[in-house]
């Protein structure tokens, strides 16, 4: 009788990891490391900078020209970019509306 009351407390032993395990698995993709940002938005290229907060990004101006740099700040206008690539003592600080493309290295070889 004693090893049937083991058995019984390892089936609910088991039971209770499946439960548990079955609310794990079934947590929806918001809480994923990345933020989805909704293409549609006027804000996309602001919200992608804000993601980028402490990454190196290069950023490619309407002007045409291009800056290479750590994003600093991001604001509801401007974007603080610091350490540019050949200038690595000055800071730039650029109108997120002159932004036409954020450049970031996501992988390696």
């Amino acid at each position: 009788m004693g090893q049937q009351k083991g058995w019984v407390n390892i089936g609910m032993m088991v039971l209770l990891l499946c439960v548990l395990g079955g609310f794990v698995g079934a947590v929806p993709s918001v809480f994923a490391d990345e933020p989805v940002v909704d293409l549609n938005s006027p804000e996309a290229i602001r919200h992608t900078l804000e993601q980028q907060t402490g990454k190196r990004v290069k950023l490619k101006l309407q002007s045409g020209q291009e800056l290479e740099g750590k994003v600093s700040k991001v604001g509801s206008h401007v974007v603080v970019v610091s350490e540019l690539s050949g200038m690595e003592f000055f800071d730039a600080t650029v109108r997120v509306d002159q932004v036409a493309a954020v450049i970031v290295r996501v992988r390696t070889k």
